[in-house]
């Protein structure tokens, strides 16, 4: 087998679908850059990539290949200066050169070319040349050789062995015993020492290790990707939930970990490779997103992760998928991924170049149109994952209720995402660059998720949660989480109709405290109450990034709207002695985009708040 079955049935595509020749017109242009100006350095210092945004406003900066040291913010003009930023702009750049190995592999298989195993061969060149030379500054813990990070070094690995694979039968004995030697001999021995817990960095480490093997005959290389400790075998086994869920409870890290066994499995078609049953899991892993997507292709987006995430942002996993095991699933997966649904994403690193028209992976293994059956995607909740997901008509509703990982979580349990009818009104912000303030001081915070804050702190991280009630014929779910803080126990009760989602929340203490429950929607609010300026809730834990705050106090019932053009979306809430409501705005991906929220405050010994949402 190899890796494209037939390369004359890819060219008949180029030259009869104007998709397939817009993906091949933009692989040329951006590729032939590299191919003539790929100019790298030694003396260039790799650093973290989630460095790279804005200390203004947060945005990402764009990736500039002509202008090191630039650097500058397309969102607000500003100049980010200093070693961190230019470190990052260092390893975006090996990133992005590391890629375009394996899109030259291709179009030497398309064209003839031999322009493009030159640079396949100046880039590996340079890497076995100055291996000793190169330097990163990175957290201690993730140092790499290459790429700043180890993680990015076995991204960028597994992209080389890529394109390699493409122009094989070219590469002499020697060429292939020197880059062995002097390039992946020692990236395989520190990705491998490296691996030392189940995680989604491992991931990539093992299949980078497994994948060289493969292409280098090297036999342990493989057995210790596969079977030693912290092994792929190891991560599907005890990373994967009951369901296909990637443990760390975040839909972006389910993908970013899926990836890599995914390329893996490929080589091992390709190799001959026996491995132990990991095709059914991963499999799984790819259907599992599928029945949680809302109808226009987003996805719910708990714990860390990129903001605004969608099928289109994976769409060439699917393809890949496709590609290994054909599943209805996918087929509605990308039914959903190109055209009217695409939509661009600031995410970075893994496969997340898209279009409309799609990418490369769409180019090899796709076609131009999908399937797209309705998958039969009702009411269903996951305990071993600790979410549910509620549906009917054209509403659906998405709740992460626990945790089975601090790891990349955010504490907000019990937090709520809203859907209906191709609007997602109320979404989990989730998460951006690791560096930014933003993300530190604000979007991994419980206050800015639909859920209840005690004593104006953040919930503690708890663990696994657990569903009371659950009727799908009804549209229902009860579910506790215990000790969210130390004596405090939450449950939240939802019946979901369509248009409508009536929602008990409980705050279960024998102690008095101070309970903040809040939602966070699009539209313009409008109220039918007086609300007066009030002074800032606190000066951390998000409160200081509350904008606009507006306070009305009142012991009875009261509703809020969201409007959009179209539509409306109601919340009414039963009254309660001693309420005061809240008014603000607050910032989603960046501080340039923002949207309305309110915070509900009460005193007690436990709190119980009724609301109802009701669309029109």
């Amino acid at each position: 087998m190899s890796y494209v079955q037939d390369w004359q049935h890819i060219q008949e595509k180029i030259r009869t679908e104007a998709w397939a020749k817009h993906v091949y017109d933009t692989l040329l242009e951006t590729t032939e850059w590299w191919v003539n100006h790929y100019a790298d350095d030694p003396g260039r210092i790799t650093g973290w990539g989630h460095n790279y945004f804005c200390e203004a406003c947060g945005s990402r900066i764009d990736f500039e290949r002509e202008t090191p040291q630039e650097n500058s913010c397309r969102s607000c003009g500003y100049r980010n200066k200093g070693a961190r930023f230019d470190q990052a702009w260092n390893y975006l750049y090996r990133d992005e050169a590391h890629k375009h190995v394996f899109y030259a592999g291709v179009l030497y298989r398309l064209t003839g070319d031999e322009r493009y195993t030159a640079y396949i061969r100046k880039v590996l060149s340079f890497y076995s040349d100055h291996y000793e030379q190169l330097q990163v500054d990175v957290k201690p813990g993730y140092v790499g050789k290459i790429a700043g990070t180890d993680l990015c070094d076995a991204v960028g690995m597994i992209w080389l062995l890529q394109g390699m694979e493409m122009i094989k039968e070219t590469l002499s004995s020697e060429e292939l015993r020197l880059y062995k030697s002097k390039l992946f001999d020692p990236q395989v021995e520190l990705l491998d020492s490296h691996s030392t817990s189940i995680h989604n960095i491992p991931c990539w480490m093992k299949a980078a290790v497994g994948m060289a093997g493969m292409f280098f005959g090297e036999r342990s290389y493989v057995e210790r990707a596969l079977n030693g400790p912290f092994g792929l075998l190891q991560q599907l086994q005890e990373g994967v939930t009951a369901e296909g869920f990637w443990y760390e409870g975040s839909f972006h890290y389910h993908f970013y970990c899926v990836e890599p066994f995914t390329y893996f499995l490929l080589f091992a078609r390709i190799y001959d490779v026996e491995c132990g049953g990991m095709e059914e899991i991963v499999k799984r892993m790819y259907v599992f997103p599928a029945e949680l997507v809302f109808d226009n292709g987003i996805f719910p987006n708990p714990n860390d992760g990129w903001p605004n995430i969608a099928l289109t942002h994976y769409a060439g996993q699917y393809e890949y998928a496709n590609r290994l095991f054909p599943d209805p699933a996918f087929e509605y997966a990308l039914s959903r991924s190109y055209e009217e649904y695409y939509s661009p994403t600031m995410a970075y690193g893994g496969m997340i170049e898209n279009s409309p028209e799609g990418w490369v992976q769409r180019l090899l293994f796709g076609k131009g149109e999908y399937a797209g059956e309705e998958m039969q995607r009702g009411t269903k909740y996951y305990p071993a994952s600790n979410i549910c997901s509620l549906r009917a008509g054209k509403t659906a509703l998405f709740m992460k209720y626990g945790l089975n990982t601090r790891s990349h979580a955010h504490p907000d349990l019990m937090n709520i995402e809203l859907f209906d009818a191709d609007c997602l009104w109320s979404h989990d912000i989730s998460s951006n660059g690791y560096g930014s303030f933003l993300f530190l001081e604000w979007q991994r915070k419980t206050i800015a998720h639909n859920t209840v804050i005690v004593d104006a702190v953040d919930q503690i991280c708890s663990e696994r949660g657990i569903v009371e009630r659950f009727e799908p014929e009804r549209n229902r779910i009860r579910a506790k989480a215990k000790e969210v803080y130390p004596g405090v126990d939450y449950m939240r009760d939802i019946h979901l109709q369509e248009g409508c989602i009536s929602d008990t929340f409980q705050v279960i203490s024998e102690d008095e405290h101070l309970t903040d429950w809040l939602f966070h929607c699009h539209g313009q609010m409008e109220t039918d109450f007086e609300t007066q300026p009030c002074a800032p809730l606190g000066s951390e834990f998000g409160y200081q990034h509350l904008m606009n705050l507006r306070v009305f106090t009142t012991s009875d019932s009261w509703s809020i709207r969201w409007v959009l053009p179209e539509r409306t979306l109601i919340l009414r809430m039963e009254g309660c002695m001693g309420t005061e409501i809240y008014l603000f705005e607050g910032y989603e991906d960046t501080t340039a985009n923002k949207r309305f929220g309110v915070l509900v405050r009460r005193k007690g010994c436990g709190a119980e708040y009724r609301a109802v949402y009701t669309i029109e």
